[in-house]
């Protein structure tokens, strides 16, 4: 007898100490029950981010007090039996209870219309005035939505009750009363308003005297601790983690939220409930037991009075309880005379999934690891916020970079103009209803205020909230810089302005499926409509901006390769140009660049899918964590697949694009050499199979690379076609806790998912192509000898030419092996003003490169060529050079030929010419030159008289001209020319002419030698 007595005293202490890990179990099997709880209970605290923790169980007539962590986290003081916690929501079952008990003393009538005790309650449906009872409010039928939450003033005043009521006066219900459920805390505050009313008397007063008192729950109260100091301070969670925080005080939401209580008292009321204590209000309390069965279920649950009654068979009847700094969790079970309650010191959703993986173990189910029901805002608002800061990050970055090139001077200040003012104001008109769309979020998303959603989400909403209006602010203040100190590179200019519309297209488009399944049964609709609305006008808009500059850009960008190619061709010499590759010119400036320029779609395409991805697979994270995370390692493995395909896939192109050059080489051949091929039948067909050996070359490889990629897409659409078939199939398998609705919302979005993706991954041979297409741009530009400066200044020329004079001019050709092959020199000569030169020599002796030496086109390998016994450059050489080389080449246009100032000269040599009734001269050109061999070597004349430059230097000029003209040519033009004191030097081997020449030369194996005539004497010659 006294080692029972002594046995009690110790159990008592402990008790009232709430020592961690007490409890009445003695045998083995409630130990390992024991350990098993607690190790769910600390593993999902921390997850759960709870910093104190403390648990009560009834089991087998025995009471369990479990507590973990701290009151206090920053003080260290642990949670004990008599830490004080607010109830949340569990609080509606002591308002319940006061009601019946107001019920049973006559003294209101469940039925009865509220009005009939508070007269100015006033409520409609649909315009008219509707009639809601006591009974509706307490099962929570009474047709008034949930989100009247925020209504409910923050307040501590005596009347705070009242003015919490008064809120819901001509307040417009959602549903007509009494048929269907919907939760709203608000309904409890009406009643405890109807008891303050009944009973003359604070609601606070009476819930402590009759109900809280009754039950001798000496710890509890109703609004304030019946100890602060024993009152477990509350935390929020925020960016991953429990945070201090002080709740307004809602003084009129009493009756729903806020009775404070412990373990120890947790413990009376649950064996109250349970009917294992006497009380008067016992049958009270079974009453408050019983489902509401005249409206549809809600799930698999029934709501009673403050009581959710779980009807899956198993006997639960439980509530949760959620205040914005801390949680609560009861859970009764009747029938195996089991119940728990956890009361914690965190808003964490992770509560409610104790209480419930608890009472699995208590009844020997398997725990549940479906985190799905847990609420992963904070991670949702964290990442966002952490992107937001990146982006203000990069955007302050952007704003300092322009100040530091304004200082350096590299920008300069222009002023607003007119167009830079209504770019700022049209800025400004599509921010108006983005802040709209913002000041709409709370209502949109909870129907709440603002005020009330800082309060009751994670403090990373908040926070995400303001770095929304700081990214807004930077990006236009950044916008509004960048306009006074513009960028002068307009490419530079641009691509912070379509980065930020490619952002914004990309998360809008995602967005828009988003708001899509978030629209299946949700009361906003009217505000997901106009977010709709919103964000396709974005996502439209944005990618249209973004496709149009895009489109401008790359048009300027393939005008600034072709131009640089351009210029570097035209600042190389003729010397250098005759042994770059035609193939590479066509392929280069055709089709590398305008690949280049096509690439504009697939940016576009690529950017916008990129983000699209980004924010669909953050969203999908949201609502099913993991299989986000398989559906990420499947398009990783898709990813790296194409990388590897891509890498062994890449020397095909390569190859292709080789290929593609001397396919060009064969067209420049047949365009040069038509002629040539056509004269024989063989020689043509011979020819032609080279040219479809090319193409069908280059046909094979990309036909291969493009197969490899089709054959890498279909594997990686099959692993997504699996991917949807394992979430409708195997993840309720997998998670059987897994809501139906959570599994097609995931396979809608899976499905809108897979576009972008596969656009991602079809753009890789794209990709691929655009990267040797710029390759071996930047390859042949850089390949390119610039050898002059055509911008520069030019050197000024001999007004008179009295000579031009080679000095040991030599020249070696060289072959692909950069070894000599053929050459010409040293070369002696001297030509005088008036004197015509005649220059003869076999096929092959060396009369072209001399000619090409001559006008600068080659620069020797030694000797010096002077004008005037000045030497000059092959650059200036040529300035003093009019030419009709062999073949000859027209353009349609004249250059460097001033025509209003020639017409007198046109008229004149046209009709000399034999040319006034076939051409005419404007400034487009020459109206045709669509003419024959001969006529066209006259029209080259022509220029060479318009251009009446100081030296004539003519190819075999007279090969193709009939006998007439080719006597007019060297009887009379020539002496005309010699007349106007012009240099004329003239390759001919028309010998019938040669006393026309004051000197003939003769090449012979690359050596200039005085020609001697069989039949005149060298004295005669001269």
């Amino acid at each position: 007898m006294g080692n029972f007595k002594v046995k009690s005293i110790v159990i008592a202490i402990l008790l009232s100490c709430g020592i961690p890990g007490y409890s009445f179990a003695q045998t083995k099997e409630d130990k390992v029950l024991i350990n098993q709880i607690d190790q769910e209970v600390t593993t999902l605290m921390e997850r759960g981010k709870i910093p104190g923790l403390s648990l009560v169980i009834l089991k087998d007539g025995h009471r369990i007090i479990r507590n973990y962590g701290y009151a206090d986290l920053e003080k260290k003081i642990p949670v004990t039996a008599q830490t004080l916690f607010q109830l949340g929501s569990t609080s509606k079952a002591f308002t319940a209870l006061a009601v019946l008990n107001l019920a049973k003393t006559g003294s209101l009538k469940l039925d009865a219309d509220v009005a009939d005790y508070i007269p100015w309650f006033k409520v409609n449906y649909k315009d008219k005035a509707a009639k809601v009872t006591i009974r509706q409010l307490l099962h929570h039928t009474s047709g008034i939505s949930w989100q009247t939450l925020s209504l409910i003033p923050e307040s501590n005043t005596a009347n705070s009750l009242e003015q919490t009521v008064r809120k819901t006066v001509d307040l417009d219900l959602r549903n007509l009363p009494g048929k269907k459920f919907e939760y709203a805390t608000i309904n409890y505050d009406i009643l405890a308003y109807v008891i303050q009313t009944v009973t003359h008397q604070p609601f606070e007063s009476y819930l402590q005297n009759q109900v809280i008192g009754a039950l001798q729950l000496a710890n509890s109260s109703v609004g304030t601790p019946v100890d602060p100091k024993l009152m477990a301070k509350g935390y929020k969670i925020g960016f991953y983690k429990a945070r201090p925080y002080t709740a307004p005080v809602y003084k009129g939401n009493n009756a729903a939220g806020y009775v404070i209580s412990n373990t120890t008292d947790m413990a009376k009321w649950l064996e109250f409930q349970l009917g294992t204590t006497n009380s008067e209000l016992k049958e009270l309390a079974n009453t408050t037991h019983e489902r509401d069965q005249t409206v549809p279920l809600h799930g698999m649950s029934s709501y009673a009075m403050g009581w959710e009654v779980n009807l899956d068979g198993k006997g639960n009847i439980y509530h949760e309880g959620l205040n914005p700094n801390y949680t609560s969790y009861v859970n009764l079970n009747t029938a195996g005379h089991t119940a728990l309650a956890i009361l914690a010191n965190s808003n964490s959703s992770f509560t409610t999934l104790i209480g419930e993986n608890v009472t699995r173990i208590l009844a020997g189910d398997p725990v549940t690891k479906d985190f799905e029901k847990v609420d992963k805002s904070d991670q949702t608002y964290a990442f966002v916020t952490f992107l937001l800061a990146g982006y203000v990050l990069l955007v302050v970055a952007f704003v300092g970079k322009i100040g530091i090139d304004a200082f350096k001077q590299k920008r300069k200040f222009e002023g607003l103009t007119r167009e830079k003012s209504a770019q700022l104001f049209f800025f400004v008109l599509c921010l108006v209803p983005i802040f709209f769309a913002l000041y709409l979020v709370p209502k949109a998303l909870a129907g709440f205020t603002w005020e009330s959603a800082i309060v009751w989400s994670p403090v990373s909403f908040l926070v995400m909230a303001q770095l929304v209006l700081g990214a807004i602010a930077i990006s236009f203040f950044a916008f509004f810089i960048s306009l006074l100190f513009p960028e002068q590179d307009k490419l530079k200019n641009q691509l912070p302005q379509i980065l930020v519309m490619s952002i914004l297209s990309g998360l809008a488009n995602m967005l828009v499926i988003v708001l899509i399944t978030s629209s299946v049964d949700n009361s906003q609709w009217k505000y997901l409509l106009f977010y709709y609305a919103l964000t396709c006008c974005i996502y439209i808009l944005g990618r249209r901006y973004v496709q149009v500059n895009l489109v401008t850009i790359s048009r300027n960008v393939v005008y600034e390769l072709r131009i640089r190619i351009i210029d570097k061709l035209f600042s190389t010499n003729y010397q250098n140009f005759e042994k770059i590759d035609r193939g590479k010119i066509y392929t280069a400036l055709n089709d590398n660049v305008n690949t280049i320029g096509e690439s504009t779609n697939m940016l576009v395409m690529l950017i916008t899918s990129t983000f699209t991805a980004l924010g669909t697979f953050i969203y999908l994270a949201s609502i099913a964590f993991w299989a986000t995370i398989l559906t990420i390692v499947l398009v990783l493995c898709v990813s790296l697949l194409y990388y590897l395909v891509s890498k062994s896939t890449n020397k095909y192109f390569e190859e292709a694009w080789t290929t593609r050059n001397v396919f060009m080489n064969h067209i420049n051949g047949l365009m040069d050499g038509f002629k040539e091929i056509s004269m024989h039948r063989n020689k043509k067909l011979e020819y032609k199979a080279d040219v479809t050996h090319t193409v069908n070359e280059f046909k094979e490889k990309m036909t291969t690379a493009n197969v490899r990629f089709i054959n890498a897409s279909m594997v990686g659409e099959s692993l997504l076609v699996v991917l949807l078939g394992t979430v409708v199939f195997a993840l309720p398998k997998i998670f059987p806790g897994i809501y139906a609705s959570t599994i097609m919302s995931f396979v809608i979005i899976l499905l809108y998912l897979m576009k972008p993706i596969n656009e991602l991954l079809g753009s890789v041979p794209a990709i691929m192509q655009l990267k040797i297409a710029w390759n071996r741009v930047q390859e042949f530009l850089t390949g390119i000898p610039a050898t002059l400066d055509i911008y520069a200044e030019p050197l000024p020329l001999e007004k008179v030419v009295n000579s031009i004079k080679l000095q040991g001019v030599s020249y070696q050709h060289k072959n692909k092996n950069e070894k000599n092959s053929f050459g010409v020199g040293p070369i002696e000569l001297e030509v005088k003003k008036g004197e015509i030169l005649f220059i003869i020599g076999a096929n092959g002796s060396g009369k072209t490169t001399l000619a090409k030496l001559l006008t600068g086109l080659y620069e020797p390998d030694q000797g010096r060529i002077l004008i005037n016994d000045k030497p000059v450059t092959g650059s200036q050489l040529g300035e003093y050079f009019s030419t009709v080389f062999s073949p000859s080449y027209l353009f349609e246009k004249l250059y460097n030929i001033n025509i209003n100032d020639k017409a007198a000269d046109i008229a004149k040599y046209l009709k000399i010419l034999n040319l006034d009734e076939k051409v005419e001269i404007s400034e487009k050109g020459y109206s045709t030159i669509d003419l024959s061999g001969g006529q066209r070597k006259r029209l080259a004349l022509l220029q060479c008289y318009l251009e009446d430059s100081p030296i004539y230097l003519f190819d075999e000029w007279a090969a193709d001209q009939d006998p007439g003209y080719r006597s007019f040519f060297y009887r009379i033009l020539l002496p005309d020319m010699q007349k106007l004191g012009k240099i004329v030097i003239a390759i001919t081997h028309d010998d019938h002419y040669f006393d026309v020449a004051n000197d003939i030369m003769k090449m012979k194996q690359g050596r200039l030698e005085k020609y001697v005539s069989e039949n005149l004497s060298a004295v005669e010659l001269v």
